[in-house]
């Protein structure tokens, strides 16, 4: 009885300190999901050492990553104090200044489905002339993938390999205000042929869910939220303590064509079909066209500790998901089989 009133004084007197960045504070549909975060994939990355139950080193393959996958000074756990405030986070290196083209990246081993997605981030290393003048030979970004590649066990988020549409929630690309936030899907057409979808004289089609402006020059931390429903994708900013909506886009799911599924995956659309479970992935790597400018020495890498910190990345189920443990292809159930709830969520904003 004690210790239930303890709880009841100390929730009543936390009821009026904001709850910060969480997908009740959205302006719309925000009880759709979850109070609490899945931490099974969450990470506060508060930790002397990077939680291995939970995250596993990506390798892509090739010269860019795969010499790297086990070079510890790449991904560090580092933290600062400024105004009296400490932040830890973890920190994905590239390389020194005229070192050679190191890159790392993290994925989640188990895999997340529809939810409200927060990070909270900054760029080091981007606010130098090499960097303004040419554009930079980095491609950091927060997005998904079926497949896990990791150094250890290779898994497949789902069996049906067919449809599926790889989120990339952050991504910096070559070039000034290079922020791209977009869903290219995956699919087999009507021809049998599993692709991206092709747009006549376009090359690859995405769905697109902003474009730029971001900050990508000032060492700032930002912070993003990614809508992933059912019926919908959708990008969010906190700004000021408030989530406001980047952009004007909203990405829909569509019934799918049978006879001609790419009619449906369009700039602005994704066939239902192509909603899967994926692994989350936080990269830093280097951008393969680019890779070849890098070794013949047409394109230099002056750049000074080329880093992407993290300072947490959160998961919230959508209700939809609740009572669900989607399965791994070797039928290992995500996160052992259970949701891994975590209600710390009362806590002082941070802008």
């Amino acid at each position: 009885m004690k210790n239930l009133i303890r709880f009841c004084v100390f929730f009543l007197s936390s009821w009026q300190v904001s709850i910060a960045q969480t997908p009740q504070q959205l302006p719309e549909n925000g009880n759709e999901y979850e109070v609490y975060r899945d931490n099974s994939i969450s990470d506060e990355f508060n930790s002397a050492k990077l939680d291995a139950k939970k995250w596993g080193r990506r390798n892509t393959g090739g010269a860019s990553i795969e010499d790297y996958v086990n070079d510890k000074s790449l991904v560090l756990m580092e933290k600062e104090t400024v105004n009296n405030l400490t932040t830890k986070y973890v920190s994905i290196k590239a390389t020194k200044e005229k070192g050679a083209p190191k890159t790392a990246g993290l994925v989640n081993k188990a895999s997340g489905f529809y939810g409200f997605y927060t990070v909270r981030f900054r760029f080091r290393g981007f606010d130098t002339d090499d960097v303004k003048e040419k554009g930079s030979v980095w491609h950091p970004a927060v997005w998904c993938a079926l497949q896990n590649n990791t150094d250890v066990v290779k898994r497949t988020a789902t069996k049906d390999k067919d449809f599926w549409t790889e989120i990339d929630f952050m991504e910096w690309e070559n070039g000034a205000n290079g922020w791209s936030s977009d869903a290219p899907a995956r699919l087999k057409d009507s021809k049998g042929v599993k692709r991206k979808v092709i747009t006549k004289g376009k090359g690859a089609e995405k769905a697109i869910m902003t474009k730029g402006p971001f900050q990508t020059y000032d060492p700032v931390w930002q912070t993003i939220g990614l809508e992933y429903t059912p019926e919908y994708l959708k990008l969010w900013k906190w700004t000021n303590g408030e989530w406001v909506h980047m952009g004007n886009r909203v990405v829909r799911f569509v019934e799918e064509d049978e006879t001609n599924p790419e009619s449906k995956y369009t700039i602005s659309t994704i066939g239902k079909n192509a909603r899967k479970p994926a692994f989350w992935i936080l990269g830093n790597i280097v951008a393969r066209h680019v890779l070849a400018k890098v070794e013949n020495g047409t394109n230099t890498h002056t750049i000074n500790d080329m880093a992407l910190d993290f300072d947490f990345f959160r998961y919230y189920r959508h209700k939809s998901t609740v009572n669900i443990d989607w399965m791994w292809e070797n039928g290992v159930k995500n996160g052992g089989g259970k949701i891994n709830k975590d209600f710390s969520e009362i806590q002082t904003i941070r802008n």
